[in-house]
């Protein structure tokens, strides 16, 4: 359930990634640590970030990671739209937001060396599923942006690509099962090596790739937390 943005990006830039994603490009997910030993004097971070959160930035930067990619469902939120949110039930979701999450996005926008996107199978072609539409449902990019926009409004512009795509909607071709596609998709829009992009996830099988990229899986009960890198050390990379 993903889309995402062709080697170009959006035309229009960030702000015109939705529309962009709306007429059929595909997306990404991501995937978030949990456990993170508090570190002293926080140098990867701010001030004013907490030490779990300057602990997690200095985890990113220790092994090279530039491109920092996090699923929606049960990891931007612990809340899951299945396949799609009913509109009058979107407050319960953004409620359910991780605040590590929040914490990340906003950090990371701020300091401005990381990449930021956002990788989900959930995916706008299911939009026109039967007794669903665009004015009684919400899902994918679309959701991200909400709750990115209602928590985190600055971090908002940093997340350049946002894409919602299921390959079981488009084929099921198994070289796009998981995140795969997601993944090469985001590394053609920023221009980078899959080794230097990590993607938090609360899917197991979401992690698997044989592209070389990190893959960290989150406790889905609660979403994204800084623990997740360091609680759980079967980090996932291309498989042989």
């Amino acid at each position: 359930m993903e889309g995402g943005g062709d080697n170009e990006g959006p035309p229009g830039g960030p702000g015109a990634v939705l529309s962009f994603l709306r007429e059929g490009v595909p997306s990404y997910i991501a995937e978030v640590p949990t456990a993170v030993p508090i570190l002293e004097g926080g140098h990867g971070g701010h001030p004013a970030h907490s030490p779990r959160c300057q602990a997690f930035i200095e985890w990113l930067d220790s092994r090279g990671l530039v491109v920092i990619v996090f699923d929606m469902d049960r990891t931007m939120s612990r809340g899951h739209c299945g396949q799609g949110l009913p509109r009058d039930q979107i407050e319960g979701y953004l409620e359910g937001r991780s605040h590590d999450f929040v914490e990340a996005a906003s950090a990371l926008s701020e300091l401005g060396r990381h990449r930021l996107a956002v990788a989900t199978g959930s995916d706008p072609v299911e939009y026109d599923l039967p007794g669903q539409g665009r004015d009684t449902h919400i899902l994918g990019p679309d959701l991200a942006a909400a709750l990115l926009e209602r928590w985190c409004p600055e971090a908002r512009p940093k997340f350049e690509v946002m894409v919602g795509y299921d390959f079981e909607l488009h084929g099921g071709n198994a070289h796009d099962k998981g995140k795969r596609f997601h993944m090469r998709r985001i590394a053609e829009h920023y221009g980078v090596e899959f080794r230097q992009m990590v993607l938090f996830d609360d899917s197991q099988g979401c992690l698997e790739n044989e592209d070389g990229w990190l893959g960290v899986k989150v406790s889905d009960s609660v979403g994204f937390r800084f623990e997740d890198c360091f609680e759980h050390q079967g980090e996932h990379q291309a498989a042989p």
